[in-house]
């Protein structure tokens, strides 16, 4: 079955609002498959803390509207999960609200 992830990014100062979101999120959307922790770190390609959910393929034209209004500002970052990495985090996502840069480096196989 084909997923997608989505990314909720926060700055440190909003890991209060983020914990209320990812609550609201968890609650108004059980089709999600995984809820991550908030990460109160820059990881891996992301610039910004975030916390990671798991978007069924079936269900993405539902979600994404849904996220959009519970997102309360902060960006999201949308990708499928698929072998090429760099492809998924660029030219196959999509962002609600603003577009924030990735660490592409560490995408890319060397």
């Amino acid at each position: 079955m084909q997923t997608f992830h989505g990314h909720i990014y926060f700055l440190e100062n909003e890991i209060d609002r983020a914990a209320i979101i990812r609550e609201n999120i968890a609650k108004a959307l059980p089709q999600l498959t995984y809820i991550g922790r908030l990460i109160a770190k820059p990881v891996g390609p992301h610039s910004k803390p975030m916390f990671e959910i798991h978007i069924p393929a079936s269900e993405i034209e539902k979600i994404t509207p849904a996220l959009d209004e519970m997102r309360q500002g902060l960006s999201v970052l949308i990708h499928p999960v698929q072998e090429n990495e760099l492809e998924a985090h660029t030219v196959s996502a999509r962002w609600l609200g603003e577009a924030l840069p990735l660490d592409l480096k560490v995408l890319t196989k060397t």
